[in-house]
């Protein structure tokens, strides 16, 4: 934020609604700004949010129906609104343009989850329509990606399970394969993976090339991103400092890694380039891509019963 800036400038300059602008940084319209503040700027043809809207008076306030306001951002009859909220305007470019080119999910939030190990096929509401994670899908996720060699089950990170959901979403709602999910320390498994501790997950889309997905997924704050260009899937975990790495190896072979401060052959977990035949032989973080510290959580203790 520069000196002498303010909401009413900035929302010109971006073709916005002052209350748009301030609704989707939480802020009055009249509020005033602190130098170097940062802002959020809305995508051209979405609304925001402020405490105490409803569909019915956003609809109003924008001359557009109801009806055409929730079937724009797939929302129920009566859903609650959350202040700072970005909705899309129906017939707004933003409504037209599908989210990625690979469509529009069927069931948004909803995920078509395979384990390859288990041949169990699951579909899971991840998060509800307010995009929380439902406390249900833990505990299904929890069964779906135990150890397939016991160990006990351990229900996922939130944050893991919302970035799933981010997945599933982008990629039009198809089935995501897991390879991975919790394994227990040992063997080839370091205790300190992010796996034992259930904040990572080794996994493909079908359909979707391997690369795609490692481009998204670094899309992501606080991830880590294991790409395995000669192997079958892709891995990420929640941290709170980003990392990413590539492991040349083929299925069988020990790990080859490259990245800045990772050199080929550097030691590491010593799974990660193992192939994706089953829990054992999936993928990992080195021992130099991980900063040891617990994952972010954007929205703790926030969990839904719907």
């Amino acid at each position: 934020m520069q000196a002498g800036q303010n909401l009413a400038r900035i929302a010109r300059r971006y073709a916005l609604s002052v209350e748009t602008l301030a609704a989707a940084n939480r802020l009055r319209p009249d509020s005033p700004l602190q130098l170097g503040q940062r802002l959020t700027i809305p995508v051209a043809g979405t609304i925001g949010v402020r405490r105490g809207d409803t569909v019915e008076s956003l609809a109003r306030r924008h001359g557009v129906s109801a009806e055409d306001l929730r079937e724009a951002n797939h929302l129920r009859a009566g859903a609650t609104l959350r202040a700072g909220q970005a909705l899309v305007l129906p017939g707004s470019l933003a409504d037209r343009t599908p989210a990625s080119r690979w469509g529009r999910p069927r069931r948004p939030g909803v995920a078509t989850l395979t384990r390859l190990a288990t041949h169990r096929t699951a579909k899971v509401r991840l998060v509800d329509r307010r995009g929380v994670v439902r406390r249900e899908a833990l505990r299904d996720l929890a069964r779906l990606l135990a150890p397939r060699h016991g160990g006990g089950r351990k229900e996922p990170h939130p944050r893991l399970v919302r970035l799933l959901a981010r997945l599933s979403d982008h990629f039009g709602g198809r089935p995501v394969e897991i390879i991975s999910g919790v394994r227990p320390a040992g063997g080839f498994t370091r205790r300190e993976s992010r796996h034992v501790a259930g904040e990572a997950i080794d996994f493909r889309i079908r359909g979707v090339p391997n690369a795609e997905l490692r481009d998204f997924c670094k899309s992501f704050d606080h991830v880590g991103v294991g790409y395995y260009p000669n192997s079958l899937f892709v891995h990420l975990d929640v941290r709170r400092e980003s990392a990413t790495w590539t492991d040349f190896s083929r299925p069988g072979e020990a790990p080859v890694y490259t990245r800045a401060g990772i050199t080929p052959g550097a030691p590491g977990e010593g799974d990660a380039g193992r192939g994706a035949r089953d829990d054992d032989e999936a993928g990992g973080e080195p021992e130099s891509a991980d900063d040891g510290a617990a994952p972010v959580d954007d929205a703790p203790g926030e969990l839904s019963d719907d």
